[in-house]
Order: C-alpha cells, then sequence, then structure tokens
C-alpha cells in the first residue's frame, strides 16, 4: 500500500476501519453522541479519511449544526472533490443556512460530475424557488422528474412553483399527479385547495380541503382555508363552523382567530369581531405589533391629562378610515401623538385638535400610553349603531384644489369625475380590480369629465380607452397619487363625483365628504358589510355590489344610471 505522509499505514488503516466501522453502527442506532466520539477518533488517525469527514458532517446536519456541517463537507470535497454526493450535500446545508446562490452553485458542481443526478437537480429547483427564480426552477423539477418521474415531492414542489408564476390550471394538474403517486400527501390537496379557490372554483376546493382533512383529521389550516371559502361563497354560518373546528384543534392558532374576526366584522358584530381582530398581532406576518415600554391602551385607563401615541398601521386606506377616532382621544382630555409615514403627515396634521403628528420612524415624544391605530374601535368599544362617522375629517388644501379645480373645469356644463378602478392588494386586488374598458362600455362618458385617480404607471390603458372608446381620462402630471398625498387628496376633493374599487380612494373621498359611487365584489372587505347601499363609516358613499361573483355587469349598469342622474344639472344642489 502506498503511503502518504501523515496518512496511516496498513496495520493502523485496519484500526480506522474498525473505528469507522463502529462509528457508522453507533450513527444508525441514533447514538450520535458516541458516533461523532467514534468519526473523531478515525480522523485523529487520519485527519483526510473522506467517509468519516462525510459521515460526521451528515451527522452535524441532522444535528442542527449547520456551521460545522459546512466545515466538514469542504473538508471531506477537499479530500474527494470528484465526488457529486459531497457537493449536493454541501448545498444542502447552504440552502438551510439561506445562502441559495451558494448552493446553487454546488448542486452544479454535483451536475458536472454527474449530469443524471436526479437528487440534486430536484434540490437545485429548490434552491431556485427560494431566489424567486421560478422559471428556472421548473425546468430543473423537470429534469429531475424525468430521472425519478415517481417521486411525489418533486412534482409537488413543482405544483408550488406554478401557483407562485400564476400558472393554477398547471398546477392543479401537477397536484393530481402527486396524490396519484400518494394518496396521503395531505399537504397537496391542501394546495389543490388554496389554487381552486383563487380560480374560483369554490366547491371543487372545498372537495379538495375535505380530502386533506380525510387524510389529516387534525390539519388545521386546511380547516381555516376551507372556512374561507365558505366565506366566499357566503356560507358564513359553516365558515364560522369550520374556523372553530380548527380551534378544536389547536386554541392557539392566531390565523384562524383572525379570519372569525374578519368574518364577524362582515356580519356587522363589530363587538366581537374587533375583539377577535386583536389576534392580528399574533399572526405569521403580524400587524399592529410594534412595541413599546410604555403600556398598551385599549379603553380601560383614563386618558385625562395624558399622552397617547397612536402607531399606524396596515395601509394608506386603513390609516385614512381609523384616524377619526384621534379627535375622541383629543375630547377625553388625552394630548394625542399620532405617527405615521412622511407621505401622511402633512393630511393627518388636518385632524386638527391636541394632535402632534410626527414621522413613526423617527425620534418620538415622550407619552403614558401607546396604542395601535386599528384597535381604537375595540378600545371605544365601537358597534355599527354608534361609528363615529361626522364627515370631513380630513381637509385639502383649499388654494390647491380651487386651483385644480380651475385648471379640470374646460366648461360650466359637465361635473368632474374621478375614476380608480385597479388595486395591487396581493390577497383580494384582482377581485376588487375592474378594467377600464369593461366600464366604459356600460358607462355614457358624454356629461363628465374624467380624471385619473389611479397610482402607478396606468399610461396605456387610459391610451388605449381614448383610441378605441373615445373617452379621454385627464391625468394631472404635477401629481404623484401614491407619493404626494397632500396632492391626491386636493386632487380627489377638486372631483364633483368618485368612482372607485375599494382602495385608497374610497378612504379619501369618504374622509373628504366626496359624492363616492364605491364597486364591490360580492364578498366584500368586512368594512363595507352586506347588503347596504350606504356604509356608517361614510355618509357620502354609495355602495354597488356584484349579485354574482366575479361579474361586474349588474355594477356597471347601476352606475350609468347614478352618473345619468348625477349629471342632471337638478341634482347640483
Amino acid at each position: 500500500m502506498t503511503r502518504f505522509p501523515g496518512h496511516p499505514g496498513p496495520i493502523q488503516q485496519d484500526v480506522v476501519t474498525r473505528h469507522l466501522q463502529q462509528a457508522i453502527a453507533f450513527h444508525q442506532q441514533n447514538r450520535l453522541v458516541q458516533a461523532r466520539g467514534a468519526y473523531e477518533d478515525v480522523l485523529r488517525m487520519d485527519p483526510d479519511h473522506p467517509e468519516a469527514l462525510q459521515y460526521l458532517a451528515a451527522l452535524c446536519f441532522q444535528s442542527g449544526n449547520l456551521g460545522e456541517a459546512e466545515l466538514f463537507y469542504k473538508r471531506a470535497i477537499n479530500a474527494d472533490a470528484g465526488s457529486p454526493v459531497l457537493h449536493a450535500n454541501l448545498g444542502s446545508v447552504l440552502h438551510q443556512l439561506a445562502r441559495y446562490e451558494e448552493a446553487v452553485a454546488r448542486y452544479e458542481m454535483a451536475l458536472a460530475i454527474h449530469p443524471a443526478y436526479a437528487e440534486a437537480f430536484y434540490n437545485l429547483a429548490n434552491s431556485l424557488h427560494a431566489l424567486q427564480r421560478f422559471d428556472a426552477a421548473i425546468i430543473h423539477y423537470q429534469k429531475a422528474l424525468f430521472l425519478n418521474p415517481s417521486h411525489a415531492e418533486t412534482y409537488y414542489n413543482l405544483g408550488n412553483t406554478l401557483q407562485k408564476l400564476n400558472r393554477l390550471d398547471d398546477a392543479i394538474a401537477i397536484y393530481d399527479k402527486v396524490t396519484a403517486i400518494d394518496p396521503g400527501y395531505a399537504l397537496a390537496f391542501l394546495n389543490q385547495g388554496n389554487a381552486l379557490r383563487e380560480l374560483r372554483l369554490y366547491d371543487e376546493a372545498i372537495i379538495s380541503y375535505d380530502k386533506a382533512l380525510s387524510i389529516k383529521p387534525d390539519f388545521t389550516e386546511a380547516f381555516c382555508n376551507r372556512g374561507g371559502v365558505l366565506k366566499d361563497l357566503k356560507r358564513f354560518n359553516e365558515a364560522l363552523a369550520s374556523y372553530l373546528s380548527a380551534l378544536s384543534i389547536d386554541p392557539n392558532d392566531a390565523e384562524v382567530y383572525w379570519n372569525i374576526g374578519l368574518t364577524l366584522l362582515l356580519l356587522g358584530n363589530f363587538k366581537d369581531g374587533f375583539a377577535f381582530y386583536e389576534w392580528r398581532k399574533r399572526i405569521r406576518n403580524p400587524l399592529g405589533n410594534r412595541q413599546f415600554p410604555k403600556p398598551l391602551w385599549l379603553g380601560r385607563e383614563s386618558l385625562d391629562g395624558k399622552t397617547i401615541l397612536i402607531h399606524e398601521e396596515q395601509g394608506i386606506g386603513d390609516i385614512i378610515q381609523f384616524a377619526r377616532y384621534l379627535p375622541l382621544l383629543a375630547a377625553r382630555g388625552a394630548d394625542v401623538i399620532f405617527a405615521v409615514s412622511p407621505r401622511l403627515r402633512g393630511l393627518a396634521s388636518s385632524l386638527g385638535g391636541h394632535i402632534e403628528v410626527c414621522a413613526i420612524d423617527g425620534p418620538l415624544p415622550d407619552f403614558d400610553f401607546h396604542c395601535p391605530l386599528i384597535s381604537l374601535p375595540h378600545a371605544f368599544n365601537t358597534d355599527v349603531s354608534d361609528i363615529p362617522a361626522t364627515t370631513p375629517y380630513l381637509f385639502a388644501h383649499a388654494a390647491r384644489v380651487a386651483e385644480l379645480r380651475r385648471d379640470l373645469s374646460q366648461d360650466g356644463t359637465r361635473k368632474i369625475c374621478g375614476l380608480s378602478w385597479l388595486s395591487n392588494n396581493s390577497a383580494t386586488g384582482k377581485s376588487r380590480s375592474v378594467a377600464l374598458s369593461d366600464l366604459f362600455e356600460a358607462v355614457d362618458s358624454r356629461d363628465y369629465i374624467f380624471v385619473n385617480l389611479q397610482y402607478g404607471d396606468v399610461s396605456q390603458e387610459i391610451s388605449d380607452l381614448q383610441a378605441e372608446k373615445g373617452v379621454c381620462v385627464r391625468s394631472i402630471p404635477t401629481i404623484d397619487n401614491y407619493h404626494d398625498l397632500d396632492g391626491f387628496a386636493a386632487l380627489v376633493d377638486a372631483c364633483d363625483i368618485i368612482v372607485t374599487i375599494d382602495n385608497t380612494t374610497a378612504h379619501m373621498a369618504g374622509a373628504l365628504n366626496k359624492r363616492t359611487f364605491l364597486l364591490l365584489p360580492f364578498v366584500p372587505d368586512w368594512r363595507w358589510l352586506l347588503d347596504r347601499e350606504d356604509s356608517p363609516w361614510y355618509p357620502s358613499l354609495r355602495l354597488l355590489r356584484q349579485s354574482v361573483d366575479g361579474d361586474w355587469a349588474d355594477v356597471f349598469m347601476a352606475l350609468n344610471t347614478a352618473l345619468e342622474h348625477e349629471a342632471d344639472p337638478a341634482s347640483w344642489v
């Protein structure tokens, strides 16, 4: 046998082999402490022993010691650089460390050595998915499946990646392949149900969730998502029952409590709904849970002579809606500090009273209590009948409003109608939004000057509308509707009428007390309640609701009738 400096000789090699065999036996028996000791004995005798380094790295990975696993895999690779398994295993460690680019490089090294390595293709695809390189991930999942067509986990992750790209029909078909290979794959049925729900195939989604639950009766996420679909179908009692089934399994599941709260609020049960809504602070992506060294105020302590910090949460529309509560705090004798993002400071200052507006991420004055903004309805024990609904409670700059109105008023015979038709909300924006061209299929445009209140670049849609239907929607280039909220408020206030979907524009118009037609989907956000044309939050709003899920035809017809009425000079009073 060839001898190398620092390596064992023939006799010592037998000892090394016995120690390695003992280490492997301990490892297989899950006696990890003894196994580690035996591997280390081998490495004391032969520091570059590739098998001992590989198995010790695997043991460290198994034990969650990722830094050590990385070190030992790199030592093993130095001893045996031509092993595709070592490169691939190091890739798995790097993936767990969220060093995805490095993981990709290691998997590619493994595949350069062994081009038919199915597991390396699969893990490479997982790292590409984590990097949000979804198209590349799909290609490598498909390569893994070509080599190993019966691997359910690869199909499952391929389905999830297709769903990320909104290729929902393809994802559903792939989940069918998963469950054909493994009929007990509950997660595949769950995600198939999620994809079916996004396609509004609600009855089929319920079937998928029920299959997941037949496999895993304690699957709280399936109960929760099933409740969401039943809510989409307006089967609210069944939805609540499904949520309660989830809570019977996990009484501390914040997501379920939050969904119960949203359902109760939609049904008009504000007392219980806002109490459940407090669980938003503990969901996976918490809302309204900023921490401060002073006590949380939820309505119990006296505020007379005290200073309270109210901190913004969620979107601009939410902040506008619930800013109405700040004057009520001042009326209780409190000095109010309202901490908001910079673009809201000017508008929030129009609340007046004993309200000091400051930047949420800057230095804060001293205070006695704090409260997240959307906990205020709960703190005030708000019910539908006693919502503080005096409007306007926000005010645009009068001179800027007048200047915009002069610019927009081309003649004295047509009213100015502000339009907003898109929502970028990742969860519900698609169901809320309408196409501008579809709206003007039903709406007579002759009696109005139309103004763009939409933020983002919608120039192509406006240009297409002009070319196809001859309808002009004016944009004001001096106002950034997203960043310049003072200018946006002035533009909304300069309009006679607002037509909007459920987005920030609806709240801005309501807070400014502008005559507004709000276009709502079949199951709206909780704040618009059910089966009513008015809003207890905003007296100036009229709500136009879908009667069939996903179909805006009736809404557009009702809008046209309303706009025809508003165009009548007799209604200008």
